[in-house]
């Protein structure tokens, strides 16, 4: 009896999970490499917006999701003090116009269902096995980890985020040394969850953006009683990522120096933070762009930030690595419904796998390119900002954007109908 082709995937995150389910599904037999010893708490949350949520309806986990969750209603962009610059209920749309709503959810409550909906499924997840190398063959590849173990597998997928390892040996495999170092970009983010203070309720369910002198704060609903919220501030030194739980008299210290750099905001906001019970802090980093030829090798291809590492102030970073892993399955032969079932068809043997890469690549890099760009110059020109008249003309330039409903719906259309 034939057996299934092994598919290593490298990451545990939000694409590596996903893509593991679709080509499960698909007849193949796909085993998750985690680095970190136990996974659970990480970041503070994500927005998964309609084109996300499509994909998450192939797990069927996306209807659970806006039943259990508070769904978005709408965006409000102001200033520190709340003045309302714009103001649009569009998103209390989106279930109509594309089959699904926003819906923002803690990363940790995100990672842990994935994980439990993963060994339902009966996938492998190793934890503890951070990649080191990757060594291609004509028929199979195999992943090397720190822990002195070996797999080998049909193919490789790196899902291994901006950072990812995976990236470093497809490059090195294609002999393209080129690429330079992961590029700090001056910004961090601090972020909490916390108790929806009463101050805020006037705009429960929505997408608050409050825009300063070189300080941006974001806020949006995890749950009936919780928001999620994030300060971007400049900053000269790099950040590293502070996931751990902070001691009382740490996290005193950090509240009260970020009070301190929002005491012109409105009351909201500083009770965001006095409420919170973890900050966690970190850097935002960049990296050199790919062209399509270089997200895949011979037996290798990289999904989601592995491949296009998207800065957050679109948020379509997650929601794209899970149209990636949409096309990138759908491109695969499904071989549950092969008319075969001979061995040499489920070892893919028959199969062009540098074809459908290109392929993969070629279909998707055009857009994550548009979007990572567009990431870029927002975060550049809307969120830190400094000097009153620089303020001043990005105040106007975002109350005169949300002003026409027919461009903002155009513009939400180019993000959220993918991927089918």
């Amino acid at each position: 009896m034939a057996t299934s082709p092994t598919v290593l995937i490298i990451g545990c995150g939000i694409a590596g999970p996903v893509l593991a389910i679709l080509l499960k599904q698909r007849g193949y037999a796909p085993i998750i490499f985690e680095r970190v010893s136990t996974l659970g708490e990480a970041g503070a949350s994500l927005l998964i917006q309609p084109n996300g949520m499509k994909v998450r309806s192939l797990l069927d986990m996306a209807d659970s999701l806006e039943q259990e969750l508070q769904p978005l209603r709408g965006y409000w962009h102001g200033t520190p003090d709340g003045q309302t610059l714009a103001s649009s209920g569009l998103a209390g749309k989106f279930k109509t116009r594309y089959g699904f709503s926003a819906v923002g959810i803690r990363r940790s409550e995100l990672n842990l269902r994935l994980k439990s909906l993963l060994l339902d499924q009966g996938i492998a997840v190793r934890e503890g096995w951070e990649l080191i190398r990757i060594e291609e063959h004509v028929d199979f590849v195999t992943a090397r980890f720190t822990n002195g173990q070996s797999i080998t597998g049909s193919f490789l997928v790196g899902c291994d985020g901006i950072k990812a390892a995976s990236r470093q040996e497809i490059l090195r495999n294609r002999h393209d040394s080129k690429e330079g170092p992961l590029m700090f970009t001056g910004l961090t983010q601090t972020a909490g969850i916390s108790p929806t203070p009463a101050t805020l309720q006037d705009r429960a369910g929505q997408m608050t953006n409050w825009y300063g002198q070189g300080i941006h704060v974001i806020a949006y609903p995890v749950s009936e009683t919780h928001t999620s919220w994030a300060v971007t501030l400049p900053n000269a030194n790099e950040q590293p990522e502070t996931w751990k739980l902070s001691d009382a008299e740490e996290l005193a210290a950090r509240r009260g120096e970020l009070q301190a750099q929002l005491a012109e905001f409105e009351p909201a906001v500083l009770q965001l933070v006095a409420d919170t019970e973890r900050l966690i802090k970190y850097g935002l980093f960049d990296r050199e762009e790919l062209t399509a030829e270089q997200w895949y090798s011979r037996r290798c291809v990289l999904v989601g930030d592995a491949a296009h590492p998207t800065s957050p102030h679109i948020g379509q970073g997650a929601n794209q690595a899970l149209e990636d892993c949409y096309h990138l399955s759908r491109l695969l032969p499904d071989l549950q419904q092969s008319s075969t079932s001979d061995a040499k068809t489920l070892h893919l043997g028959d199969v062009d796998l540098v074809e459908i890469f290109r392929t993969f690549a070629q279909r998707r890099q055009p857009r994550t390119s548009r979007l990572v760009k567009e990431a870029r110059r927002q975060g550049e020109q809307r969120v830190v900002v400094g000097g009153p008249a620089r303020c001043r003309e990005r105040n106007a330039g975002i109350a005169a954007a949300w002003k026409d409903p027919a461009a903002l719906t155009a513009n939400f259309d180019r993000l959220l109908q993918g991927p089918f």
